[in-house]
């Protein structure tokens, strides 16, 4: 199988088929089986490449799902406790538009067919992996449970994805359980794998970036910043280094903030940027997974609580750094994978 390393040595002409091949959209509509209970949205799943009638019909349900998700995240209620501990400093910094924007675009997945509101594009999905990562992976952290092709709507869904519990299945049977029921990433189940997801979509997700730019001929100094909106990429956890850096000369690359701890750690750690956890996809799944819990249940998982005595601490602490036992993305990998860089490798060749 592929990977994206690989792929950089393919004959041009090979490689050009393969990105046409992934980015390819068939005419069909995948639609629902006879007698399906869901209501019809007038965003619509395409493609399916690989994807068994099995496999399509738990992506319907947890696409579904992840609509109930964000529909318990808007209007944005920027002093609740979930939205303290996932986006605390963003909100500080004044980001509480984009943040509750972001959500709201994503509820807007819940428009039906011929109702009112802002209509989304539709989302392709398939089960092939087309780029070789499903199984790039380890035994302590798990591998991704899904991807995305560039920041348009198009998610590659992997074998994890379908061994994940529903959303209503999961948070019962959590909340029953004394052990698991205080614990959010308990109740991780495939709706917030599809919330993820969607927050990179470029029509959906957006984040702050910031660039060096050469300063203007009246500026005293030679770079300034700047500073705009754009897709929503992954963003990195100060403090956990990366065990498989993509050259040997970047030995401290960062790992990539999936699960509750490292979400958390964006919005504590002084090391981050107050926009990171406003940046970062999983930041508001998880939040919307816990609103949903919250509204459904009456209570607040709220374990891991980010309470320490020192950064210092954390920063040492390899049980820490290693987040929950039970992973659902690689940390060591991105989980948007950027198709237009080999695009342009074609076009120079």
């Amino acid at each position: 199988m592929l990977n994206i390393r690989a792929i950089f040595n393919i004959p041009p002409i090979l490689l050009s088929a393969l990105v046409t091949h992934a980015y390819a959209y068939p005419d069909g509509i995948i639609n629902d089986a006879k007698g399906a209970s869901r209501p019809t949205y007038a965003t619509i799943l395409t493609g399916g490449e690989g994807c068994s009638s099995s496999g399509l019909d738990s992506i319907r349900a947890g696409f579904s799902e992840m609509i109930t998700l964000f529909a318990s995240a808007v209007p944005f209620d920027f002093i609740s406790q979930p939205s303290i501990e996932f986006f605390g400093p963003s909100i500080l910094a004044n980001y509480t538009d984009m943040i509750a924007s972001n959500l709201q675009r994503a509820a807007n997945y819940g428009v039906l067919e011929g109702g009112e509101g802002p209509v989304n594009a539709d989302v392709h999905v398939r089960c092939d992996d087309p780029m070789g990562i499903c199984e790039v992976a380890n035994k302590r952290e798990g591998s991704h449970a899904a991807y995305n092709i560039g920041n348009d709507p198009h998610v590659v869904f992997c074998e994890n994805y379908f061994k994940t519990d529903g959303l209503e299945k999961r948070v019962d049977k959590k909340a029953e359980n004394q052990m698991d029921k205080d614990c959010l990433m308990e109740y991780y189940n495939r709706a917030t794998v599809w919330a993820r997801m969607v927050m990179h979509f470029s029509d959906i997700g957006r984040a702050v970036v910031q660039r060096a730019v050469p300063a203007g001929p009246n500026s005293t100094a030679d770079w300034t910043m700047s500073v705009s909106q754009g897709a929503m990429n992954t963003s990195v956890l100060a403090g956990v280094m990366n065990e498989r850096p993509d050259a040997p000369s970047d030995p401290e690359t960062l790992k990539y903030a999936y699960g509750i701890t490292q979400s958390k750690l964006l919005a504590v750690l002084s090391t981050q940027m107050s926009y990171h956890a406003a940046n970062n996809a999983e930041n508001y799944a998880l939040f919307a997974l816990a609103q949903y819990i919250v509204q459904r249940k009456g209570f607040y998982p709220a374990v891991p609580i980010m309470d320490f005595p020192n950064e210092a601490s954390v920063l040492t602490n390899e049980n820490i750094q290693d987040g929950e036992r039970t992973k659902y993305a690689y940390f060591d990998m991105v989980d948007v994978v950027y198709v237009c860089l080999i695009r342009a490798e074609v076009a120079v060749r």
